[in-house]
C-alpha cells in the first residue's frame, strides 16, 4: 500500500521539517494545507533552522519579515549566518531584528563576523535572553582592528565562556587568545580552537572543570606559567595540531590528562624526529593508562617511511593500520590509527 505524507504522524513530519532549513520546506509545501500548516507555525514541538548565505539587504529585510508576520520567531532553534563577500549579512540582520529575541535559539553560527559586530551581539542582556543556547560557532575575520583588540576580543570570550547554558563552542580568531579575562567557571563540555598556545589551554582548562573534548591548533610558542591539576582533569578526547616544533611542551600538557581515551597528534607542516616517534608507546604506557585509540598524522621522508611505521608496531593488545599517501618527491603524508582490544 502507498503511503502519502499525509499519512504519517505529527511526530515523523515534525522530524522531517528538523532536517529542512526554513527555506527548504517552505519551498518544497508551497501552498500548506490546514493540518500542514498547524504543524509548521503552531505545534509546539516544531523548531526551524535559519541560513543566511548569498544574500542582499533587501532579500534579508524580506525573509525575517516573513518570520515576523508569521510568529516564527519563537520557533527558529538554530541560525547560521555566512556573508558572502560583498555583503555584511550579520550586521544588517542584527540591525533589522536583534539575536535576543530569539528566545529558544540552541545552536549559533556567525562566519567572518568583526569584533565590532560581536560586541554589539553578545552583550549581557542579550545572553541573558538566549538561556537555551548550547552550541556557538564564531568565525572571525582575519581584518585586527586596532583599537585595543586583544583586550576587547578577552572581555568578550569571558564573557561567553561563563554562558551557563553553553556546552559547545568553536573559535577561530586572527590572534591567539590568553583568557586573561576568564575569572569564573564555564560549563563547557567541548571547545576547538584554530589558533591559540599551549598557555592558554592551560589558563582556559584552569576555569573549565567540565571539558570533555578538546581539539586545538597551536601556532605560537610562549612562556608555560601556569599548573593543572591532572587529578581534577576530565578531559577524555583530545586532537592537537602542531603547525609549530613543541614537542616538550606537548609531552607536558599530555601529562595532565591520564583519564584521557582519545588522543588525536597531527603535524603536517613539520617533520617528527624519529627519536621522539619510538617514545610514543612508552609514554602513553606510563601517562595514558586508560588511552584507547591513537590516532598519527604527518608528513615522513620517503627512506623514513618503513620504520616510521614499525615504531607503531605496540605490543600488549594494541593494533595498527597505517595508511600512507605520496606528496612531492620526498615526502608522504602517513596516517597511523592505533586501537586497544
Amino acid at each position: 500500500m502507498t503511503t502519502t505524507f499525509e499519512h504519517l504522524s505529527d511526530e515523523i513530519i515534525i522530524s522531517i521539517i528538523e532536517y529542512l532549513t526554513l527555506e527548504e520546506f517552505t519551498s518544497i509545501f508551497g501552498t500548506l494545507n490546514e493540518r500542514f500548516s498547524c504543524i509548521i507555525y503552531s505545534h509546539p514541538w516544531t523548531q526551524h533552522r535559519l541560513t543566511i548565505r548569498k544574500m542582499n539587504k533587501d532579500a534579508l529585510q524580506a525573509k525575517l519579515t516573513f518570520i515576523e508576520e508569521m510568529k516564527l520567531v519563537s520557533r527558529i532553534s538554530s541560525i547560521d549566518i555566512c556573508p558572502h563577500s560583498i555583503f555584511r549579512s550579520i550586521e544588517d540582520f542584527c540591525q533589522i531584528q536583534s539575536l535576543q529575541n530569539f528566545r529558544t535559539l540552541r545552536a549559533l553560527s556567525l562566519t567572518h563576523i568583526t569584533l565590532d559586530e560581536a560586541e554589539a551581539i553578545f552583550t549581557p542582556e542579550c545572553l541573558t535572553n538566549l538561556d537555551e543556547l548550547t552550541r556557538l560557532r564564531l568565525i572571525f575575520s582575519f581584518g585586527i582592528e586596532q583599537n585595543n583588540y586583544c583586550r576587547r576580543m578577552e572581555q568578550i570570550l569571558a564573557r561567553i565562556l561563563t554562558h551557563p547554558s553553553l556546552r559547545y563552542f568553536t573559535l577561530n580568531t586572527a590572534r591567539s587568545p590568553d583568557f586573561s579575562e576568564l575569572k569564573s567557571l564555564s560549563s563547557l563540555e567541548f571547545f576547538e580552537i584554530d589558533y591559540c598556545s599551549f598557555q592558554s589551554l592551560y589558563k582556559l582548562l584552569e576555569f573549565a572543570p567540565n571539558l570533555r573534548h578538546l581539539c586545538a591548533r597551536i601556532g605560537i610558542h610562549n612562556d608555560i606559567n601556569a599548573e593543572l591539576d591532572p587529578a581534577v582533569c576530565i578531559l577524555t578526547s583530545l586532537k592537537l595540531t602542531l603547525s609549530i616544533p613543541a614537542y616538550d611542551q606537548m609531552t607536558t600538557f599530555l601529562k595532565k590528562f591520564p583519564k584521557l581515551q582519545k588522543l588525536h597528534v597531527l603535524t603536517y607542516s613539520l617533520i617528527e624526529p624519529l627519536t621522539f616517534t619510538e617514545t610514543w608507546h612508552s609514554f602513553i604506557t606510563d601517562h595514558l593508562p586508560v588511552l584507547t585509540r591513537f590516532k598519527r598524522e604527518c608528513k615522513v621522508t620517503l627512506d623514513s617511511i618503513g620504520q616510521f611505521v614499525e615504531f607503531f608496531h605496540w605490543p600488549n593488545g594494541w593494533i595498527s593500520k597505517d595508511k600512507s599517501v605520496f606528496e612531492g618527491s620526498n615526502y608522504s603524508k602517513i596516517t597511523i590509527v592505533n586501537v586497544r582490544y
